[in-house]
């Protein structure tokens, strides 16, 4: 893991974890909460960081763990499985980009689901799903095709932030 990330873009986890996404750290799967995606897995002790400040079970012992085997912060966010069980983690990502087209699938899914399921009375789906990326993954073809079909798509539930590396 980098520390440039997670030192460089604190007030971003400030920003989005305390005060602009929706989010309950005592149930992870609530159906309608914010999703947060980090696609610049290299600097996943950002996401940790503010797991464990947000309060998700994630406990500050197991931040001490960081890339240890079995330990609930790898190297890379890994969604929940057999070997690692870190809260609040929405998706691998690990090849550069894919955290990218992930949150785009994310927000279409969303949509979807809003589609289907929402009334004028009722409005069971409106989250957003957050992405954080750098420059890595902008310089993979499947960032770029990705961000064509969500313009497509008018995927307006769909916040990308960019870091860059100057």
């Amino acid at each position: 893991g980098h520390m440039g990330l997670p030192l460089g873009c604190a007030e971003i986890g400030a920003t989005l974890y305390g005060s602009q996404m929706q989010y309950n750290p005592k149930d992870t799967t609530w159906i309608n909460r914010d999703r947060f995606i980090l696609s610049a897995g290299h600097g996943s002790m950002f996401l940790y960081s503010w797991l464990n400040l947000a309060g998700f079970d994630l406990s500050i012992d197991e931040l001490k763990n960081f890339r240890q085997h079995h330990s609930q912060t790898p190297g890379h966010p890994e969604f929940p499985n057999s070997e690692h069980t870190t809260p609040g983690i929405e998706c691998t990502t690990g090849p550069l980009g894919a955290g990218v087209s992930n949150a785009v699938g994310f927000a279409v899914s969303e949509k979807m689901a809003a589609a289907r399921y929402n009334t004028d009375e009722h409005k069971i789906f409106d989250h957003h799903i957050f992405a954080l990326a750098g420059d890595g993954c902008f310089q993979e073809g499947v960032s770029a095709e990705s961000a064509c079909f969500a313009a497509h798509e008018k995927l307006d539930n769909l916040i990308v932030l960019y870091d860059s590396n100057e």
